[in-house]
């Protein structure tokens, strides 16, 4: 049994369990939902429905004592069956391509058995939708505290949120309890012939009321103690007083089981579409249905050959055996036809992304094309600007390479007594007051005095580099925004590291460990160190019109973690760009900072590398000059 399944069972209300079948039956009648744990096995209830048995066999709650679960909505027990027994996904698809809302109606309407699963790419919670023949009900966790909301207000949720569903076909397995014996019971062969004698006509409770031939028998319905075809006592027709107890006409009663069953049929057909049922009352369906639907109706011709396939079973009357045959051709027919129309439907949407990639390639590289030739333009521009102003070119030139691998960023205040970051963190002064003390002060390595970048004034290139830009915006509004956003406990490393930041080294290195522990050095584009030159958290700069990639973030985490390995005081570590994060770069955080099922980490967007150890990733997008995090979301 999954751990995480256990631990949310666990908060469920609870009760002793003793008596074994005779508690679950209990259970039963009181269409109870929830879980019961005896000894190392646990099942699962649904309204009364045993709908799975792990860890065991139902025969180890015969006489067992254990514990009852009582789950807060009904959809949970048939949610954590369908997970612990596995399902197949049968597709993935992105909120703004496919909403959700429209693919639970096409689902719904395709009796589908299964649920959805939205948790990727979504920061604010796990979203669910569990399916059973068409049927549906929704639940989340949402939040840091994984608060439990369910219903309506759970699929709104879900659906007006942005990332990546799964849609996974999964089984359902009813188990029946076992009815309890009775000392009475005698063999039927017995009660058949204790009644060999009785008088023509009287109502036997041993004499068959239709042909014994197995192969006239119809299908079981799962959940039903008696198979579906054995009419009930008060269905029986009486025998005639001209035929013999013992010899009952075959053509008759073939008739009439064939009438029965077609009477049956329509019945079960007339519930299943309008008439409120367990949702648990038609295994057969559920079977044909374990395949997703395809989300387009003019792609599946499952409900046509459906619909043609109850018409000719009302309008046809064959012996059993060709029922059965036909029935079984049937369905592995429209087995093959879900499955070639999903396939279909899979090539197009292939087909369809094939081309818009090819298009986006296209005018990607127009407009690459179309930069090269404004770069060359500004080029020519600046050139001519220096030739016709002489007085205007710098006494020394250096590349923006050498000037930020110069330069060293210095945080000062005009008085500590008027208000610093620690006050502010205290609560003890407000923005402006620390604002208008805090000074971020440069010390190059070199004479500034003359010294152009890339045909600029030196103090101008870095005040309007992305790297000057923020360092100022970490250490005078981020801080800020954690406190006024109430998370200092969820980003406590890095709320502290803040404070005691004394410096930022631009372009610069800092010592990390090996595999062979051996020390090594590592390049950051900024490097925040306190005042004993200790690294208290890093940042790569993505200063172009590219999106972060996944390999940008794979390198950024590697390097971090090893830093950590030599340094305890790092506290976070910073991606930075001036586009967007590629999905892959989303994925690459999540990874390295979900923990796995079992982690109970508080700490946001945290790398957790040893019980005390690890460090904050953090995602910086920068727009118009302001930088906004995006992971962790404040």
């Amino acid at each position: 049994m999954d751990t995480r399944t256990d631990e949310k069972i666990s908060e469920w209300d609870s009760r002793p369990f003793t008596g074994g079948f005779d508690a679950l039956r209990d259970l039963a009648d009181a269409e109870f939902s929830g879980a019961v744990r005896a000894g190392g096995a646990q099942l699962f209830m649904l309204n009364g429905r045993v709908v799975g048995v792990f860890g065991g066999e139902l025969d180890d709650f015969e006489d067992a004592d254990g514990t009852v679960f009582e789950a807060p909505h009904a959809s949970l027990p048939l949610l954590f069956s369908m997970r612990e027994r596995g399902g197949k996904t049968q597709a993935k698809y992105y909120t703004n391509d496919t909403p959700l809302a429209e693919a639970s109606d096409t689902l719904a309407g395709k009796n589908f058995t299964g649920y959805v699963e939205l948790s990727e790419n979504v920061l604010s919670g796990d979203y669910y939708v569990v399916y059973h023949a068409g049927r549906s009900m929704s639940v989340a966790y949402v939040g840091e505290s994984e608060q439990l909301v369910s219903g309506d207000e759970a699929f709104e949720r879900a659906n007006d949120e942005v990332g990546i569903y799964e849609v996974v076909a999964a089984d359902v397995d009813v188990i029946d309890i076992p009815e309890p014996k009775t000392p009475d019971e005698t063999p039927t062969a017995a009660s058949s012939s204790d009644s060999e004698g009785d008088e023509p006509g009287s109502e036997s409770e041993s004499e068959p009321d239709q042909p014994s031939e197995p192969d006239s028998e119809p299908e079981t319905t799962p959940g039903s103690a008696e198979p579906a075809a054995t009419a009930p006592e008060t269905e029986r027709t009486p025998r005639q007083p001209t035929q013999e107890p013992d010899q009952p006409s075959p053509r008759r009663a073939a008739s009439e089981a064939n009438q029965q069953s077609e009477e049956r049929a329509t019945a079960s057909e007339t519930e299943s579409n309008g008439g409120a049922s367990d949702p648990l009352s038609d295994e057969k369906q559920w079977r044909e249905t374990s395949t997703i639907p395809s989300l387009d109706p003019d792609k599946s011709s499952t409900s046509k050959s459906r619909e043609r396939g109850v018409k000719q079973r009302r309008t046809t009357r064959r012996p059993p055996q060709q029922q059965s045959q036909a029935r079984a051709a049937s369905k592995r027919t429209k087995e093959l036809e879900a499955e070639l129309a999903a396939r279909a439907e899979q090539i197009e949407t292939l087909r369809t992304k094939l081309s818009e990639s090819e298009a986006e390639r296209d005018e990607l590289r127009q407009e690459r094309d179309r930069l090269q030739s404004e770069v060359e333009r500004l080029r020519d521009e600046l050139e001519t600007v220096r030739e016709s102003a002489p007085g205007a070119v710098a006494e020394r030139q250096l590349t923006p390479e050498q000037a930020f691998a110069g330069t060293n960023l210095f945080v000062r205040y005009g008085s500590k007594g008027k208000g610093t970051l620690t006050d502010a963190a205290a609560g003890e002064v407000d923005r402006e007051a620390v604002e208008s003390n805090l000074k971020l002060e440069h010390h190059t390595q070199f004479e500034s005095d003359g010294v152009a970048v890339e045909g600029r004034e030196y103090e101008a290139f870095l005040h309007d580099s992305m790297e000057f830009q923020f360092v100022s915006w970490l250490v005078t509004d981020l801080l800020y925004e954690i406190l006024e956003t109430g998370h200092q406990r969820g980003m406590k490393d890095l709320f502290e590291a803040i404070q005691e930041v004394d410096r930022a080294e631009l372009h610069g290195a800092v010592t990390a460990a090996s595999e062979e522990d051996e020390e090594r050095e590592l390049s950051f584009d900024v490097i925040l160190r306190d005042r004993m030159g200790n690294p208290l958290a890093v940042a790569n700069i993505n200063d172009s019109r590219e999106p972060a990639t996944g390999e940008m973030m794979g390198s950024l985490v590697d390097a971090a973690t090893d830093v950590v390995a030599a340094n305890d005081e790092l506290s976070a570590a910073f991606q930075v760009t001036k586009s967007f994060f590629e999905p892959a770069a989303l994925e690459t955080t999540e990874d390295a900072t979900s923990g796995g099922l079992l982690t109970r980490e508080k700490r946001e967007s945290f790398v957790k590398l040893s019980r005390k150890r690890g460090y904050h990733l953090c995602l910086v997008e920068s727009r118009n000059g302001q930088f906004y995090l995006t992971v962790p979301e404040l």
